[in-house]
């Protein structure tokens, strides 16, 4: 079919639907047959997403198996340390060392020949790993860490703080956009939460949005002239 589809646009399409349908009749037998749950269906269906993203060059189906993939190594984890797989919620821990896996991939496994994939990798990779370093730094008592929960939380967010800013860098040394702006958006987020928690309650409404629009400002002219020097180096070293 892709051989007649010179666009790529059907072929596409019947691999969204074709992954679709798999995952409906996956559930739908478990119901059938009364089957008890199993993190193994996300294993199932990670692989075959992934397997028609490459054999369909689709990065759509690329962040869905990788997704998937990510909450089945999780629910693993959880597993093994006790815990009913899906409670892997309660654990966020357990997707840190897969998301880090997961961004370096696209470093292996997304040759130049599938456009976007590396991207996506990272972007996905990134999306879990400082989504997850924000709900630990406003819920310590999830961790693993053996400390009470506010010294949790606030380490958390210093960490927060700490790899947004290395992705804003690193996205702008490499001319990665999607790991610019990943890291843009969560280091305000984090920068906004500990506004909250420092001026929200003792200054004046006015004041605290106008302190927060000065800073959104600065961090605009600091990724700019982060971007520009980025592409003048570029353009000596070419």
């Amino acid at each position: 079919m892709r051989a007649l589809d010179h666009g790529g646009y059907f072929t596409k399409l019947a691999a969204l639907v074709s992954w679709v349908c798999f995952v409906l009749n996956i559930a739908m037998l478990g119901q059938i047959f009364n089957i008890t749950p199993s993190d193994k269906a996300l294993l199932a269906w990670g692989a075959y997403a992934l397997l028609l993203a490459y054999a369909c060059d689709l990065k759509l189906l690329l962040a869905a198996g990788l997704l998937c993939l990510i909450a089945f190594t999780s629910a693993r984890g959880g597993e093994w340390s006790g815990m009913y797989w899906l409670d892997l919620g309660k654990r966020p821990e357990n997707l840190l060392p897969v998301a880090i896996l997961t961004f370096g991939a696209s470093l292996y496994l997304a040759p130049r020949r599938y456009s976007g994939f590396a991207a996506t990798y990272r972007l996905v990779g990134l999306l879990t790993l400082l989504g997850t370093v924000l709900v630990l730094s406003f819920w310590g008592a999830a961790s693993y860490l053996p400390w009470d929960d506010t010294t949790i939380e606030h380490c958390y967010q210093t960490l927060g703080f700490l790899l947004s800013a290395a992705a804003i860098w690193l996205g702008a040394r490499r001319f990665w956009r999607e790991t610019t702006n990943a890291g843009v958006a969560f280091f305000v987020i984090f920068l906004f939460t500990k506004f909250y928690d420092w001026w929200w309650e003792s200054m004046p409404k006015y004041l605290f949005f106008l302190v927060l629009g000065l800073t959104a400002l600065l961090a605009l002219t600091v990724m700019r002239r982060l971007r520009l020097g980025a592409a003048r180096q570029a353009g000596a070293g070419a």
